[in-house]
């Protein structure tokens, strides 16, 4: 018995240590946009960074996941003051209420509220149809003093049931979510 529950311990060990490679930490340390800030996630090793199409964002990386296109996107509203009576949670589904209007397409599927480190914040999911392909996103928004930060996990796929398989993924990198202010 007692052989056995070392040889499940160092299995699951094993197996913990051998995903914890798979992620590699992303900064943005350095990069315009990000003065004063620091945003550092992890994210699958096999995703790098790419030109982003949204001119907020801080950063983009994309990747094979499985079948799917795996995509990490950081980025930062423009600094400007009393950005905290916008980041009260409740506010969240007014706010896409705009998302869901400007892409016709665009379907959220759950709204909470979500702190990071302490800051106030949320935390939205939402799917769209991009035919040929399904599109289905998880983001953080956490509340600065002077700016939101919104760090997006999700995946492009052909068909919308393979897109349960980033969940896994998704949650890990948004758990790994770390933010300074200098």
């Amino acid at each position: 018995m007692l052989r056995s529950v070392t040889a499940l311990a160092l299995a699951f060990a094993f197996i913990t240590a051998a995903h914890a490679e798979d992620f590699e930490e992303f900064s943005s340390k350095g990069l315009p946009g990000s003065k004063g800030i620091v945003v550092r996630v992890s994210h699958p090793a096999g995703w790098k960074k790419v030109q982003p199409d949204d001119e907020l964002a801080l950063a983009e990386l994309r990747g094979p996941q499985g079948p799917l296109t795996g995509i990490l996107q950081v980025a930062r509203t423009g600094r400007r003051a009393g950005t905290d009576a916008l980041c009260h949670p409740e506010r969240a589904r007014t706010i896409l209420q705009h998302l869901a209007d400007d892409e016709a397409d665009t379907r959220v599927t759950d709204v909470f509220a979500r702190t990071s480190e302490g800051r106030p914040g949320f935390e939205i999911r939402y799917e769209r149809n991009l035919a040929p392909e399904f599109l289905l996103v998880r983001s953080v928004i956490a509340c600065l003093k002077d700016s939101r930060v919104l760090v997006s996990c999700g995946a492009t796929g052909e068909t919308k049931k393979a897109l349960a398989e980033i969940e896994p993924v998704c949650r890990q990198v948004l758990d790994s979510l770390s933010i300074s202010e200098e």
